[in-house]
This record gives structure tokens, C-alpha cells and sequence, in this order.
């Protein structure tokens, strides 16, 4: 992830993402580890944000340690219950000194590591903070999505900020997504005008195979984001449920 990502908007992520049904997503991650049979309690949230998913998941009774990179959405997550346990790390460097039951990454969050040697270390940092018999489950953006330019979008409503205009631009030898972000939001009553580029990579089902396999994961199953069905070559977004194993 570059340093001009989730920087200035970090104070808005909550506005950003108002609509968001964070509830459904916990959900789905809870019915999905109910469909492998497996109970866990203590769970790594990696990439975790501003901690909406860790603080869900601490109000059902998780013990939950969450995980980002941007100190700046460390800060807004760490102003919220104090329930969950918060630190600034770059997952290919991830030591937390301790195990979890299960790990979680969610948002696509995996797709912002766009160089496949750094991914190919956070698969294995976090396989280390996975107890063996343990799950770990996250979701990207496809290649399908990003080619067809699904984070092209836009909210210019009256009263509901940060206004934004999103576009964005996919290299399909690269296969980085390039996303040009323009923000209005309301501070102090004034609004004030900025810009993030930030960049996702396109990372194939088979890759991510492959580097879960490293980094001492079985792929139990790949869903279609939110169902329990196989993926297609025009799913947008599909969800991992590896098991450790090694």
C-alpha cells in the first residue's frame, strides 16, 4: 500500500462507508465458519480499518486484535469502545508474539498489496498467527471486477459528505487497478477538497492458492462473495476459507 492511501480520508472512513452493512458481513464470516464445523474465539483482524468488523465482532463475544497498516485508521479505531486491541503493522511483518483461533481480512483489503512477494509474506505472517486446525478467511476484488471498472462511482447528494467521484484505470499486463479518488468533506462546519490514488492489484484464484498452500494453508472452499456457491468468471468478489495445517 502506498502512503497516499487512506491518509486524509481516514477521519471520514466511517462517513464513507455509512452505508455499508458491516452486521451482514460478520454474518456471513460466522455462517461460513459454521459451515466448516469450527468454533473459534480469539480472532485476528487483519486489515481491520477503522474496526467496525473487530468491534462487531467483540460486541458477539470474540476476543479480537485488530491489524492495519494506516496509523491514521489505527487512530479512528482505537477513539471507539476499547473492547478490541489495536496496533499499526504492515502484515508482511505481522508479530503480534501470540496465536488466534481464526484470522479474518475483509474488504478487499488483500487486493491493496499489489506486489505478489510482500503478499506472498503476509500469507505466511499471518498463517503464524493461526493456530493449527484454525481458519483463515478473507475476500478480493476479482480480476473480472477490476478490469470492468466496478470502483468507478460517485456520491454527489446534497447534505451527505464526503462527496466523491471516483475513476479509475485497469493495466491488464500489470493487472493494477489505479482508482483516481476525489473527496469533499465537512470540517468544522467548511468543506475542504482533496485527492487519494490508490491502487489495487488483480491477484488470480491461483495465486492465492498457491500462497495459502506456502504459508501452511488447505483451501477448504472459494465462494461467490456472500453466498455458498462456486465462484464464476464474472463474480466480482469472492470469498477464501483456508485451514491450517502445517
Amino acid at each position: 500500500m502506498s502512503s497516499n492511501q487512506f491518509t486524509q480520508i481516514s477521519p471520514h472512513y466511517d462517513d464513507l462507508m455509512a452505508g455499508v452493512p458491516y452486521g451482514l458481513w460478520v454474518e456471513y464470516v460466522q455462517a461460513l465458519l459454521k459451515h466448516v464445523g469450527f468454533d473459534g474465539h480469539n480472532v485476528l483482524d487483519a486489515a481491520c480499518g477503522t474496526g467496525n468488523v473487530s468491534e462487531l465482532l467483540a460486541e458477539r463475544g470474540y476476543g479480537v486484535v485488530g491489524v492495519d497498516i494506516s496509523a491514521g485508521m489505527i487512530e479512528a479505531a482505537k477513539a471507539k469502545s476499547g473492547r478490541v486491541e489495536y496496533h499499526v503493522q504492515d502484515l508482511a511483518e505481522l508479530d503480534l508474539g501470540r496465536q488466534f483461533d481464526f484470522a479474518i481480512s475483509l474488504f478487499d483489503s488483500l487486493n491493496y498489496i499489489i506486489d505478489v512477494e510482500h503478499l506472498a509474506k503476509a500469507m505466511i505472517r499471518v498463517g503464524e498467527h493461526v493456530v493449527e486446525g484454525g481458519y483463515f478467511i478473507f475476500d478480493v476484488n476479482t480480476i473480472y471486477a477490476l478490469a470492468h471498472h466496478f470502483f468507478d462511482q460517485a456520491n454527489l447528494a446534497p447534505g451527505r459528505y464526503p462527496h466523491y467521484i471516483w475513476s479509475s484505470e485497469y493495466d491488464h499486463a500489470t493487472r493494477l487497478c489505479t482508482v483516481t479518488m476525489t473527496f469533499e468533506v465537512l470540517e468544522n462546519g467548511e468543506t475542504r477538497q482533496f485527492k487519494e490514488v490508490h491502487t489495487q492489484r488483480g491477484h488470480s484464484l491461483e495465486e492465492l492458492q498457491q500462497m495459502l498452500i506456502n504459508a501452511g494453508f488447505e483451501v477448504v472452499d472459494i465462494f461467490h462473495a456472500y453466498r455458498f456457491r462456486k465462484p464464476t468468471r464474472r463474480s466480482d468478489r469472492v470469498f477464501f476459507v483456508a485451514k491450517k495445517v502445517s
